[in-house]
């Protein structure tokens, strides 16, 4: 699934920061299913917004962000 987190008042090293910070949480978390421990991992795209940008460019740079991500192996972040 892909979600958008938008973070007014910060800028890209910021919402890099998070999102690595996120990442790791994320897979340090076991989750218990059907009695077996399952590792999740998130691939992130991150883009600071453009003055002057359209909404839709904004969000098309960070989602080529996130499938870069994904491209170069997954369970990592992206900047645009």
């Amino acid at each position: 699934e892909e979600f958008c987190v938008i973070l007014p008042n910060c800028n890209l090293e910021g919402a890099a920061g998070l999102a690595e910070r996120l990442r790791n949480g994320i897979e340090k978390e076991a989750i218990e299913l059907d009695d077996q421990n399952v590792t999740v991992t998130a691939s992130f795209g991150v883009a600071e917004y453009r003055q002057d940008e359209p909404a839709s460019q904004f969000i098309e740079r960070t989602d080529q962000a996130l499938y870069q991500a994904k491209k170069n192996g997954r369970n990592r972040v992206e900047i645009s």
